[in-house]
């Protein structure tokens, strides 16, 4: 079959209203081409319907032939799926949120935070606990390995992954324009600092590490409303922003402002906490000492 022709297909503002014919609440987002010059052309028209399931994070779509604005199918678009398709999409619209509108995304997003929050908290408790199932007599404790591991770990996972996705996210702003491939420089952004805070952890031990990998996290989460703020105030720099990213701006900047509060009351933990505490900076200093002794 010859190849064909793809200034024969329709306009987008056709096979967008072919999609909208089909469910008058869906609203597009985005037109995706497949094999266009092939043998099975596709255009897929992806959106949401406010009320209905999503089957992914994006929506969903309606596929659409791109020469002759023939349906192809509709098993993936919000409201139009049959019943074994909306079963299955149901399981993804939970897991990802693709359902309720905003205030289910902001549900979603602060359970997320609670769940984190336990994740990280849980992690430094239990390794604190393990001082105190030691402590048997006067004497300090020396801290198992495998302990001190644990502990280096939580804090250059949890907040290696926290610094990692907030620069990752003020790159955004600043790579449209300067390089080919976005995905392979967020992802190499993210990375980069997620393995070299766990990196800098397992080197420095925890007690050292966790004040500045708090502070990095807090440094790139401020990155975000900083480079927005930039970009408004020199335009010339041509970075890209957006006034409907303006709540991710806000809810930043209130990251950041939790973030420089756990650094500074994990510090004074460090500098005058008990001795013998993994989290202790004092604790290399008091362990020499003694064996000086």
């Amino acid at each position: 079959m010859p190849a064909r022709n793809p200034a024969d297909m329709l306009p987008p503002a056709q096979l967008v209203k072919i999609a909208k014919d089909v469910a008058p609440g869906f609203v597009p987002g985005g037109l995706q081409y497949v094999q266009v010059t092939g043998a099975r052309p596709t255009v897929r028209v992806w959106g949401k319907d406010p009320a209905a399931v999503s089957p992914r994070a994006l929506g969903g779509f309606a596929a659409i032939d791109p020469y002759s604005g023939k349906i192809l199918t509709t098993d993936f678009m919000p409201g139009q799926q049959d019943t074994a398709n909306l079963f299955i999409s149901s399981f993804f619209a939970l897991h990802m949120a693709s359902f309720g509108g905003t205030s289910v995304h902001w549900l979603y997003f602060l359970l997320g935070l609670a769940g984190a929050w336990l994740f990280y908290s849980g992690n430094l408790l239990w390794v604190e606990s393990r001082r105190k199932a030691q402590r048997k007599g006067g004497e300090m404790p020396v801290q198992r390995r495998d302990t001190s591991l644990m502990a280096s770990a939580s804090i250059g996972v949890c907040l290696g992954c926290v610094a990692g996705i907030s620069l990752t996210i003020a790159a955004g702003k600043w790579l449209p324009g300067r390089v080919d491939d976005m995905a392979t420089w967020h992802m190499g952004i993210y990375y980069a600092v997620f393995f070299g805070s766990i990196f800098w952890a397992f080197i420095r031990g925890a007690a050292r590490t966790i004040v500045p990998l708090l502070w990095l996290a807090a440094a790139s989460t401020a990155a975000i409303p900083l480079t927005s703020l930039l970009a408004l105030c020199l335009p010339g720099l041509s970075l890209w922003v957006d006034s409907t990213a303006l709540g991710v701006d806000v809810t930043a900047f209130f990251g950041v402002l939790a973030l420089a509060w756990m650094a500074r009351t994990t510090a004074r933990r460090v500098q005058h906490g008990p001795a013998d505490s993994i989290w202790s900076g004092r604790r290399t200093t008091v362990v020499r000492e003694a064996t000086a002794a």
